[in-house]
Parts: structure tokens; sequence; C-alpha cells
């Protein structure tokens, strides 16, 4: 048989291949977001509920507005992890500032997402706060909030909770949040997790920052960095329950993957991380205070720090109320 320029390249690549393998080597295949699954509540009713939790926000806690440098920092990086996840599995995600001091994110169903000034200040690079941010979108990715509403065994008591604190007497909304696990208490708005959801947003996220070319050891690194403050750590440790050695989970899970080149340091992240160090910054205590009296939804609004839900798919599609006795 005549021996083409195709076959030889052929012979060629299967020669390499038997060679790697003969010397040790893993041919390894670069890592896949998981089919998230579903929920008992629709896409529509999860972006509506998070967006409506959203607009509490803006009236609970202080929010920079959108032109402020940290917001259109914190969105340029958004938008590089927005872009590792497929269409079909994506969210309207978006990106808000507040000037907490404390180290603290979260995101809401649907896709809102918010970051204390003091997550910015914390960071070493710009890899270690993509890797919270990656972190907290694997939250939305994987609908915990809204696979948590299913299983909600004191809803009735939850909704009755938050509607105190919400001041408003209807269900849908409040009983909604209660079930997702979404709730307003002293310290703003609270989201809880278990600690399966919390391994399996280290590992989404992992994979959404290699995606996109950031070093996903360090999302371990700044966790690992904020367990080392102890018992006095910080509201995102007391949020987010650990779960257990996610240093070493971490560096198991991305073991495998292919080398890559990461992105280096940032100019734009030194600078962002400069100017947030000069804003006026509110402890939670003082955002508690504020509330009370309306002080944020003030300064939000002169501020031009406002909020407007987007309308989803199917206009009006109505929350899922307790119905529970």
């Amino acid at each position: 048989m005549t021996e083409t320029p195709a076959s030889r390249k052929f012979m060629v690549a299967v020669g390499t291949l038997l060679l790697l393998a003969s010397v040790g080597y893993t041919v390894v295949d670069v890592p896949q977001l998981p089919n998230p699954g579903s929920a008992s509540m629709s896409r529509d009713q999860q972006i509506q509920l998070g967006f409506q939790a959203a607009s509490k926000v803006y009236q609970q806690m202080p929010v920079l507005p959108d032109s402020s440098p940290e917001t259109q920092y914190i969105r340029k990086v958004g938008k590089k992890l927005l872009a590792t996840i497929p269409a079909q599995y994506s969210w309207p995600f978006e990106f808000h500032t507040v000037p907490q001091k404390e180290i603290n994110a979260f995101a809401l169903p649907g896709g809102p997402m918010f970051v204390n000034v003091g997550t910015i200040t914390a960071a070493s690079n710009e890899s270690e706060l993509a890797g919270v941010m990656a972190h907290e979108m694997s939250h939305v990715y994987m609908q915990h909030s809204a696979k948590q509403a299913g299983k909600a065994q004191t809803t009735q008591q939850l909704a009755g909770i938050a509607g105190a604190i919400l001041g408003t007497q209807t269900r849908g909304i409040v009983g909604s949040l209660a079930q997702a696990g979404v709730q307003f208490g002293a310290q703003g708005l609270m989201l809880k997790y278990s600690r399966t959801d919390e391994a399996q947003a280290d590992a989404v996220g992992a994979i959404i920052l290699y995606k996109a070319g950031y070093n996903p050891q360090a999302m371990a690194d700044f966790f690992k960095k904020l367990a080392s403050e102890g018992s006095q750590g910080p509201q995102f440790l007391s949020d987010h329950p650990n779960p257990g050695n996610r240093d070493q989970a971490i560096q198991k899970e991305i073991a495998a993957w292919p080398p890559r080149t990461y992105n280096q340091a940032d100019a734009s992240f030194q600078a962002a991380r400069q100017h947030a160090t000069g804003l006026k910054v509110y402890s939670g205590e003082e955002i508690a205070q504020g509330a009370k009296s309306g002080q944020w939804a003030t300064m939000n609004k002169q501020n031009g720090a406002t909020f407007k839900a987007p309308v989803p798919a199917s206009e009006k599609t109505p929350l899922p109320t307790n119905t529970k006795k």
C-alpha cells in the first residue's frame, strides 16, 4: 500500500499516543460543567423571585451606583466568568457592589449577585476575587436555593418570620423567599446552604474559573485565608458552612485537568482595590441600623443606585405560594 501524507500523519499521531501511554502519561479532557438538573420552581419563577429579593436589598443595604469603579470592575470579572456557561444553562446575571467592610458575597436565584467592598480589598489578586464570584455563581447555576424550596419542612414558620421582618402580610414573595432559604435578618439578606451545596459550588466554581482562564486553586487559597481568621472570621463563613477540607478537595478536583496558562496579575484589579480602600464603608451593625430608619433606600436613590427588576419571558408568572396548614 502506498503511504500518503495523511496516513503518515495518522501513524505519527497514533505512535505519539502510544508513547505517552507507555511512559505513564494520561490523556485527559478539559473539564465540563455538569447538567444542573431541575428544581420545583420554573426558570421564570426563579428569576422573578431573585430579582424581587434584589429590590429588597436596595431597600435594606447601601449599594454603590452602577457607574462606580468597583461595580464596573466587578462586572468586568463577572462577564469573563459568565462567558464559560453554556447558553442553555445560563441566567440573567447582574453584578452589584455593597460598601460593607465585612467579607461577604451572595447571589440570588435568577442571577443578581452582590459583592462586599471588604471582599475586594481582602483579595490578594483577581483570581481570588473571581473565585468567590465563581462559587456564588455556581449556587445559581446549580439552582441550590430553588431546589431547597422543595425540601423546606418549616415553610410556614419561616414565612411568618420573614413577613414580620419585611412588614408584609402577603404570602407570595415572602413565602417563596423563605422556602428558598432566603431571609432578611439583623445582618441583612442571608442565604442558607448545606455542606453538600457548598462542596458542589466549590467543584462547579473551580470549573468556571479554569474555563475563564483563572487558576482554580485561588478559590481554595482565599477560603483558606478566611478560615485562618478563626472564630471571629468573616460573615461569609457563617453563611456558607464549610464542606470539609475544601483546599484538598479542590486540589484533587483539578489535579488531572490539562495544564494551561492562567491569567496573570491584572492592573485593573490593583486599581479597583486601591480605589475601594478609600471608600466610605459600613459595618454589618451600621447597615442593620440604617435599614430600620430607611437610610439606605433614600441614599441609594440619591446616588442613582436604583434597581429595576427585569420582566421574565412569561410576564407575571405566579410564584409558588405556601399552602401548608
